[in-house]
């Protein structure tokens, strides 16, 4: 009796082991076929206003994220958002974001059951004014400034961001990116965003 335990228990044990590889690696859960919802902060940096270098700052915004899951790697979303306040560039200057609309195209990829890096590319309208008050000292190239800033219709817009999941479908989100880069004026709008999101 206790010469045949003995293979049944080696038997057994390297089941086991060679069980354990096969849990450890199992891959991260499809998420084709799930739409998602989110919300975000952003921190917007305008850069170079006016076309001059030095000029630069901050705006805060909210954003509202809508998407699909169109497979295990590509995803499509749009999303929507409007200025919190305004910035402050110089004390001749300021410039805001009433709103902003994007459409993006998307790839993802798993890199653990809970955590997932994205890159996507896209283009954006944002509706916003410039604001300049003119005094001796104000430069050239702020006066040129048209007021519906930035004067370009559609940007073309990129981010890559990465996800961690918190509990079921429910996700943590860290990204930045371009928003956008005016061709009139030679400024840009980098984002950086933080938030949460949802898939159903």
């Amino acid at each position: 009796m206790q010469s045949t335990r003995r293979p049944l228990l080696a038997l057994l044990l390297a089941g086991g082991l060679f069980s354990l590889p096969a849990h450890a690696q199992e891959p991260p859960k499809s998420r084709a076929g799930l739409d998602y919802v989110g919300v975000q902060g952003m921190a917007l940096q305008y850069r170079k206003v006016g076309g001059l270098p030095d000029s630069r700052g901050w705006l805060s915004a909210g954003t509202l994220v809508l998407g699909s899951n169109i497979s295990d790697l590509f995803h499509v979303e749009v999303r929507a958002g409007a200025g919190l306040g305004d910035s402050e560039v110089s004390e001749n200057l300021k410039v805001d974001m009433d709103w902003f609309a994007s459409w993006y195209m998307g790839i993802h990829y798993g890199l653990t059951d809970f955590s997932n890096a994205y890159a996507q590319v896209g283009f954006s309208h944002i509706d916003g004014n410039a604001n300049v008050k003119a005094t001796d000292e104000t430069p050239a190239a702020y006066e040129e400034l048209d007021d519906d800033f930035p004067g370009s219709s559609f940007a073309f817009s990129w981010l890559a961001g990465i996800d961690l999941k918190v509990v079921d479908n429910t996700y943590l989100t860290l990204e930045g990116g371009r928003l956008f880069e005016d061709t009139d004026s030679s400024a840009s709008g980098y984002q950086f965003n933080g938030g949460v999101r949802y898939e159903f």
